[in-house]
């Protein structure tokens, strides 16, 4: 499972697993919080990828067009996706 750390962290974090969360520490403060337990291989939270860049943190490539589309279709419970929405996704990959 992978889990993101705000990229004003720097290098090097300590990561705690507790029970229901993971926490990210840096300098001993909490800088990241996480759930444990849940059904996603990858939580990513945006305002992590805000921060500065230096010779030794770059930060990732934003997200594209297809990116944002794809989040915000794991993000909708499934019983409330239509065709609609999946004709839609095909008509954004081309």
């Amino acid at each position: 499972m992978s889990r993101s750390v705000p990229l004003r962290a720097g290098r090097e974090v300590e990561v705690r697993g507790l029970a229901g969360r993971v926490q990210m520490l840096k300098d001993c403060a909490v800088i990241a919080e996480h759930p444990r337990g849940t059904d996603m291989l990858i939580l990513r939270n945006e305002a992590h990828y805000e921060g500065e860049v230096t010779s030794r943190v770059r930060a990732p490539m934003p997200l594209g067009r297809m990116g944002r589309r794809l989040q915000e279709i794991a993000a909708a419970k499934v019983q409330h996706r239509s065709l609609d929405l999946y004709a839609r996704l095909a008509e954004v990959a081309r």
